[in-house]
């Protein structure tokens, strides 16, 4: 029987820049994705993006997560909260990487532009959108 070497198929970890360091977050394990998606599905329905309520059955996920940060990984999570990353800074890359490994990159980096960015908007407008 042959045996296939798989790296070079593999996802590739998500590089999030801050600060001046580099923070690998590792795709998710089966159980992290789950979390990742009903995460995700939380997320639209809070933005109005998709009708609520959220599902019992995702709810039952998301009870689950407790004190985990699936979309980071505990090390990442950890490591930034180490080197003194401001809290808001790291939701909102944890937010971000929600999205990337449940939508992907392209989605990820739309909403976080939609949602933090203030490139383009006058007067104060809300980047957010209603609902």
């Amino acid at each position: 029987m042959g045996a296939v070497d798989f790296a070079e198929w593999a996802a590739p970890g998500l590089v999030l820049k801050f600060g001046g360091r580099a923070y690998t977050v590792q795709p998710p394990s089966v159980a992290a994705g789950r979390q990742i998606l009903a995460a995700a599905i939380r997320g639209e329905v809070a933005l109005g993006w998709v009708p609520g309520p959220v599902p019992p059955e995702v709810q039952e996920v998301l009870d689950s997560i407790g004190d985990n940060h699936p979309g980071l990984g505990k090390d990442v999570y950890e490591q930034m909260a180490a080197d003194g990353v401001p809290q808001a800074s790291i939701d909102r890359m944890a937010y971000y990487a929600v999205y990337y490994w449940a939508r992907g990159r392209e989605y990820a980096t739309n909403l976080a532009r939609l949602l933090w960015s203030t490139e383009g908007l006058s007067g104060g407008e809300d980047p957010a959108p209603k609902g």
